[in-house]
C-alpha cells in the first residue's frame, strides 16, 4: 500500500486537499493518506495535526507566533520520518512547505500544489522550489511558462475551485452576502467595516437582507458583536450563489465568487506596518486574482484608507440599482472565468498521483 502526506495551512489548502484526497481514493490503487490539514483533510484522511486551526495571516502575527509554528513544524517533520511516505503533496503556505520541503531534501518525492505567487513577490523562492520538490503544479495556467522558463518539472490541470463548485445555478435573492475573510485575525479586521457598510446599504435598499458567511471552525461569537444571529451562515457554495451581490474580503473568496458569477466587490484591510511592507514587497498590479489575471480591474477593489463603509457601500447600490450595470458585470465575469479552466483539475491530478505511484 501507498503512503501519501499532504499538507495544507489554510482553509482553502484543506479544501483542495481534502477534495483532492477524496478523488485520490477512488482512484484504482492501494492508499494510505495521512494529512497536516484542516476538517476537510481530516474527513478524507487520517489527520496527525489540524494546522488550519493554527493557521495566521499578516506578516507581524506570523512573528508573534514564530515559537508555535516552529513547535507544529518540529510535530510535522517527526512524523513524516515516522510515516516514511511515498510521496508528499505540499499544498500553498509557502513559509511553512518550503521550510519543509528543503528538511525532508528529497529524502521522500514531493509534489508542490498550488504553487507559491512567485510572479507577485520573493521571486528567488523558485530555485528552492526547483532544488527541493519533484513537481510543480500551479492553479493558474500563466504560472506555468514561469515555472518551465526556470527549467522545474510543471504540470497544469485547471484550478481545483471549478470542479469543487461545479454548478450551482440558483434563483437570486434580494439578498447581500459579506465574506469577512477564512482566518481569525483578518476577520477581526473586516467584520466592523462590513457592520457599518451594511447601515447605509440598508438605508438606501430597505427590501435587501444581508448574510455574513463564517468558516465552520471558526466560532460564531465573533461574528455576533457585528451581526445579528439571524445573519450568520456557513459558508456554503448554495448559500453564496443565492446572492445578488457580494463583498469579500481579498483571497480564495473572490475566485469562489467570480465562479459562480456574482458581481462582488473586494475588500482588504492589515495593520498599518503589514500594509507597509506588502506595500514594499508585492508586485501584482491587483488585489484580486481575477483582476491579475484578465490585467484589468474587473471586480472593483477597496483596499487599507479606501476600504471605508462609504465607499463600498456606494459602489455596491450602483450595481444593484442599475441593470444594465449588473448585467455587464456578470458577463465580464463568465467571460474571465474562462481563464481558470479546464474544470475537471482535480480528478486528472488525482489520476497523474495514481500513475506516478504506479
Amino acid at each position: 500500500m501507498k503512503k501519501i502526506v499532504i499538507v495544507a495551512g489554510d482553509t482553502s489548502g484543506d479544501l483542495y486537499g481534502g477534495k483532492l484526497a477524496e478523488k485520490i481514493k477512488k482512484t484504482p490503487g492501494h492508499f494510505q493518506i495521512y494529512s497536516f490539514g484542516g476538517q476537510v483533510l481530516a474527513e478524507n484522511s487520517n489527520q496527525i495535526i489540524d494546522l488550519v486551526s493554527h493557521s495566521v495571516c499578516g506578516l507581524t502575527e506570523v512573528i508573534a507566533s514564530l515559537a508555535k509554528l516552529k513547535k507544529l513544524f518540529n510535530q510535522a517533520v517527526a512524523s513524516i520520518e515516522k510515516i516514511k511516505p511515498d510521496l508528499i503533496i505540499l499544498i500553498d503556505l509557502p513559509d511553512f512547505n518550503l521550510r519543509l520541503a528543503k528538511k525532508i531534501n528529497r529524502k521522500y518525492p514531493v509534489f508542490y500544489y498550488v504553487s507559491p505567487q512567485v510572479w507577485a513577490w520573493r521571486k528567488n523562492r523558485i530555485k528552492t522550489i526547483k532544488k527541493y520538490t519533484q513537481k510543480i503544479i500551479p492553479i493558474f495556467r500563466f504560472e506555468v511558462d514561469i515555472y518551465r522558463q526556470e527549467n522545474t518539472s510543471t504540470a497544469y490541470f485547471g484550478h481545483p475551485l471549478l470542479e469543487i463548485i461545479g454548478r450551482q445555478k440558483k434563483e437570486k435573492e434580494n439578498k447581500i452576502s459579506f465574506l469577512p475573510g477564512s482566518r481569525k485575525n483578518e476577520i477581526k479586521h473586516h467584520l466592523k467595516l462590513l457592520a457599518e457598510t451594511k447601515k447605509i446599504i440598508k438605508q438606501k435598499m430597505p427590501d435587501y437582507n444581508f448574510e455574513v458567511l463564517k468558516p465552520k471552525r471558526i466560532d460564531g461569537r465573533l461574528y455576533e458583536k457585528f451581526f445579528p444571529e439571524k445573519e450568520i451562515s456557513l459558508h456554503s457554495y448554495q448559500a453564496l450563489s443565492e446572492s445578488k451581490f457580494v463583498i469579500t474580503a481579498s483571497g480564495t473568496a473572490t475566485i469562489e465568487t467570480a465562479i459562480l458569477e456574482i458581481p462582488h466587490l473586494i475588500i482588504y484591510k492589515v495593520n498599518k506596518l503589514t500594509w507597509y511592507i506588502i506595500k514594499k514587497m508585492i508586485k501584482a498590479n491587483f488585489a484580486g486574482m481575477l483582476n491579475i489575471l484578465a490585467a484589468e480591474k474587473i471586480v472593483p477593489e477597496f483596499l487599507q484608507k479606501n476600504a471605508n463603509p462609504e465607499n463600498i457601500a456606494k459602489t455596491a447600490i450602483s450595481y444593484l440599482t442599475d441593470p444594465q450595470a449588473y448585467s455587464l458585470f456578470q458577463e465580464k465575469l463568465k467571460n474571465a472565468k474562462q481563464i481558470l479552466g479546464p474544470d475537471n483539475g482535480i480528478t486528472e491530478f488525482a489520476k497523474h498521483i495514481n500513475h506516478y505511484l504506479k
